[in-house]
């Protein structure tokens, strides 16, 4: 029992993404009719967003190191939110299908892929919030909030996705929120800044801008199109 316990916590990072690419899986399987996707497609897909959402958070972990070697075998969440637009756009257009129900779909599969890499954080012992003032070394759950957070936003936007009633913003409204929250939740981080200002503060701000700018001309679009 002690080996497995110490097997399981060496390689939670690893148990993590599986248990991300099983509920792609499963969320995906929901949608196969309206992706036009059959069941040996869905693993496949399901294990390459994994793959590619690992490369994006390692990827721009370095960005933001500005190449320096000791951020290698680091994550950046916010690559997720940067990068992965690029496959689902890209994916959309060579599979010829519909761009805007494809970000629908897969924003919910990144954002539970995200948290799972937030609840490796835990075991990892990175990403902890500062110590508070007076409470004897106790620290700001910083990553217990997030995870907390994600999981009001799987089930906020997922009620949205089965819906169907969207065309598109479900991404931009987890930019806009994921932002406001990752400003705030900053604050409380531990970080290399000499203020309290983090360069995490400012991809925050970045995806607040981004998603609002993309939300407000999708909105805009169906007024238009409803005015027809």
């Amino acid at each position: 029992m002690g080996q497995l316990s110490e097997w399981i916590f060496s390689h939670v990072l690893l148990l993590m993404l599986a248990a991300g690419s099983i509920f792609n899986c499963v969320w995906l399987i929901r949608f196969r009719k309206r992706l036009r996707i059959r069941l040996p497609e869905i693993i496949v897909i399901s294990l390459l967003h994994t793959v590619y959402g690992v490369l994006c958070v390692s990827v721009f972990a370095i960005i933001e190191g500005f190449g320096d070697q000791s951020s290698v075998g680091n994550m950046s969440l916010f690559g997720g939110v940067f990068f992965m637009p690029v496959a689902y756009f890209v994916g959309a257009k060579v599979f010829k299908r519909d761009v805007a129900q494809v970000f629908d779909i897969f924003t919910i599969c990144m954002v539970f892929t995200l948290m799972c890499a937030r609840v490796n954080c835990i075991f990892s012992g990175c990403c902890t919030g500062m110590p508070i003032p007076g409470m004897n070394g106790l620290r700001w759950p910083t990553r217990e909030a997030e995870i907390v957070f994600y999981i009001i936003l799987l089930l906020a936007l997922g009620r949205k996705v089965l819906a169907g009633k969207n065309h598109g913003e479900i991404y931009p409204l987890y930019m806009i929120s994921y932002g406001v929250f990752r400003f705030v939740v900053e604050t409380f981080r531990v970080s290399d800044s000499p203020t309290m200002f983090h360069v995490a503060h400012f991809w925050a701000l970045l995806s607040i801008c981004i998603g609002a700018s993309i939300y407000c001309q999708l909105v805009e679009r169906k007024k238009r199109k409803a005015r027809r």
